[in-house]
């Protein structure tokens, strides 16, 4: 290893990044989907590759508005690259927007910071739980934060360099996808650090960020595009049920978690890192305060933080906007550090920030897949068992899990209790899909079992097909051929 003041040994930077693609890219579709919001996002994705309409997505037959499609949008696009919709098609934009933010962190860190923090702060995003989690998964989140960080640091480019104003335009057009990739709420991780750090500092360039007319024309021309398309051909009150849904009942529900949750989600994900905030924190702050580079990031983490906080429902994922900002900012103390510890530290600080990317990518590529393989055995099962009754009506009984919706590859109608019986009045010949908490009621009303699948999304669940009518009787033999 070097000696502290030089420069790492140019083999590090590219083997983390070896090491990262590994992580985010291997084995990415060959594990069935692994969450509820997977299949959201997946399902759409299959409706809109079949049918082409690409404005509005639908969940299983059914209008779904609650997210902006820019990822559904981009996810198919890659399924029309591949010929099908799949689980690597609908991950595949998440793995290269976590890619993007991890490079693009290192360069900011290599040009503001040095070398050394741009190396930690490469490897603090590519062995953190949830930024590698979200990298291979097919979810929002990471796509938002990707878009953030990027419209983020073209301002503060902007601000920090005497370079054009182009730099402006790009960070409006990267928040206006934002907003299309999650809605309004990107502005909170943008635009409100921007205006608390102009405010403080009274920063010339920042108001001339926040005061570019071009510039919010281009995000309101780029973020408002989808939904005023939508609003123009279903009416502008199709919008009421999600926003209170989707943005009131997370703001001010019931379901609330404790505080300083999101305090200490990201206090776990950044270990052993984040214990850097016992080692001398009042001599950091007294170095960092003065500059106006490090202060812009501890405001853009803060902000959207605090206001996060407030809210009632939480989720580490939400926070992922902020993960490539407190890498850079730990990623800086750590550059400090290597300049101040003992020559064995020296050795010891590159050798664990290269190890902990690779436990990351090592479970990746061999672990995850039989950790989680309870989650999907049942499914797959589902899914070679459903593709031979293609001709068979087949509902869900009352509620069914977005996975096995998918994996159906059909919309499955679903049906309440006396929606069954009606059928069955009918002497309907139907199969009935039931999860484990409404077996009892389906059995009641059902002629026949046909089939269990078991293990189904946890350990102890089951997904039971119940048959009603000619559905219960065995199939008829082939006939002879003399």
């Amino acid at each position: 290893m070097t000696a502290s003041g030089q420069e790492p040994h140019w083999r590090l930077p590219w083997l983390t990044l070896l090491i990262g693609f590994i992580c985010f890219f291997w084995g990415l579709g060959d594990i069935a989907l692994l969450s509820l919001n997977e299949a959201r996002r997946a399902v759409p994705t299959q409706a809109m590759f079949a049918t082409g309409d690409w404005l509005l997505p639908r969940l299983n037959g059914e209008l779904y508005l609650t997210k902006p499609p820019l990822l559904y949008w981009l996810a198919t696009a890659t399924s029309h690259l591949f010929g099908k919709v799949g689980e690597l098609t609908v991950r595949l934009p998440l793995a290269l927007a976590a890619s993007a933010m991890v490079f693009a962190a290192y360069r900011y860190a290599l040009r503001r910071f040095g070398p050394w923090a741009a190396l930690f702060t490469a490897q603090l995003l590519i062995a953190n739980a949830t930024f590698a989690k979200f990298a291979r998964r097919a979810e929002i989140e990471m796509l938002l934060a990707a878009l953030c960080f990027g419209a983020l640091l073209a301002a503060l480019h902007f601000i920090e360099e005497q370079v054009g104003r182009r730099w402006i335009l790009l960070s409006y057009f990267l928040l206006g996808l934002a907003v299309l990739a999650k809605g309004p709420l990107a502005l909170l991780f943008v635009t409100l650090p921007l205006l608390v750090y102009a405010l403080v500092y009274r920063e010339t360039r920042a108001w001339q960020v926040l005061r570019d007319p071009v510039g919010w024309t281009i995000l309101l021309l780029v973020g408002s595009s989808w939904f005023l398309a939508v609003s123009l051909q279903m009416g502008f009150d199709i919008w009421q049920a999600t926003v209170q849904r989707d943005m009131l009942n997370k703001i001010y529900g019931t379901a609330s978690s404790p505080l300083p949750s999101y305090l200490g989600w990201i206090l776990s994900d950044f270990l052993p890192a984040s214990l850097l905030i016992l080692v001398a924190p009042l001599a950091t702050w007294r170095r960092w305060k003065s500059d106006t580079r490090l202060t812009a990031l501890i405001i853009a983490v803060a902000v959207p933080l605090l206001i996060f906080t407030a809210f009632s429902d939480k989720h580490p994922k939400y926070m992922l906007p902020i993960y490539p900002l407190i890498a850079l900012l730990v990623g800086k103390h750590l550059g400090e550090l290597m300049e101040t510890v003992r020559p064995a530290w020296r050795r010891l600080l590159p050798a664990l920030g290269l190890l902990m990317p690779l436990g990351y990518a090592s479970y990746y590529a061999v672990g995850e897949a039989r950790v989680f393989d309870y989650r999907y055995t049942g499914l797959l099962q589902f899914e070679q068992w459903i593709a031979e009754e293609r001709d068979a009506p087949v509902y869900g009984y009352v509620a069914l899990d977005g996975r096995s919706i998918y994996y159906a590859k059909r919309t499955i109608p679903i049906l309440n209790q006396t929606e069954v019986e009606q059928k069955r009045a009918q002497q309907s010949s139907f199969l009935l899909l039931a999860e484990n908490n409404h077996l009892d009621a389906a059995a009641r009303a059902a002629d026949c079992k046909v089939r269990e699948f078991e293990p189904y999304l946890k350990r102890k669940k089951t997904l039971t097909v119940f048959g009603f009518g000619a559905a219960c009787l065995p199939p008829l033999p082939p006939e002879k051929v003399d």
